[in-house]
């Protein structure tokens, strides 16, 4: 029993975090333990200790009176703090995979293409739906992760779902504010990675991973800064 019971708050989390990593819900928004566990079918208590795993990786958040919320948008300092921790981790991912560069190579090979597909898809839709850009999120990490899944080090694996998840948080802040900005850059930065790695290119590989990242703060905080003055301008008419 107990052990069923451990597997039932395992598929009630990733339940949960399925729809957090969709953005079902908006930052701030509560999530009612009840609410919840009625939509899920199952008994309060997984849907509770669901979210208890869930606050520590910092999706969700515990506000006095108020129970459990989305987690807020990170803010500039916190996207800078994130961004430095993910080139930390995704250098020596990808200086560990090139132990193996040819079976790295492949593996980039199939992200970046599967990633030019949603391009191609939103491109022909003329708009960035919801739908869409969560697509693009999912394929852009996908060749990130593919760092991770050939480093040949499991707790490098392991580090990178907290990293994930706090990325997630970032990519909150495009879901308001002009969602293509980040599909073409991306794309194209991560085909200067790719191309380093054809090339076996390792420094040449790790510069363009962290011009990558550094690009990538950057665009979030302008898109930060823009959503902010956005609703300075609405509060002042």
């Amino acid at each position: 029993m107990a052990v069923r019971r451990q597997v039932l708050r395992a598929e009630v989390e990733e339940l949960i975090l399925q729809r957090l990593l969709e953005a079902r819900w908006p930052p701030g928004a509560r999530l009612s333990i009840d609410g919840l566990a009625r939509d899920l079918e199952v008994s309060p208590t997984p849907v509770r200790e669901a979210m208890v795993s869930l606050e520590r990786s910092g999706l969700v958040e515990y506000v006095a009176l108020r129970g459990y919320v989305v987690a807020p948008m990170l803010d500039a300092e916190q996207m800078t703090e994130l961004l430095d921790a993910r080139r930390v981790v995704e250098t020596a991912a990808l200086g560990r995979a090139f132990e193996d560069v040819d079976a790295l190579l492949a593996a980039l090979e199939e992200a970046h293409a599967a990633h030019g597909a949603v391009i191609a898809r939103i491109e022909a839709a003329g708009e960035v739906s919801i739908e869409l850009l969560q697509e693009h999120f999912h394929a852009d990490w996908s060749f990130h992760q593919a760092l991770f899944d050939h480093s040949g080090n499991r707790y490098l694996s392991t580090m990178v779902e907290t990293v994930r998840a706090h990325t997630h948080r970032m990519r909150q802040t495009w879901v308001g504010g002009p969602a293509a900005l980040d599909v073409h850059e991306a794309y194209t930065e991560h085909g200067r990675i790719l191309e380093k790695v054809r090339r076996h290119h390792h420094d040449g590989a790790l510069q363009a991973l962290d011009e990558h990242l550094a690009a990538v703060l950057e665009r979030s905080h302008a898109v930060a800064e823009a959503e902010a003055a956005k609703q300075d301008a609405d509060a002042a008419t």
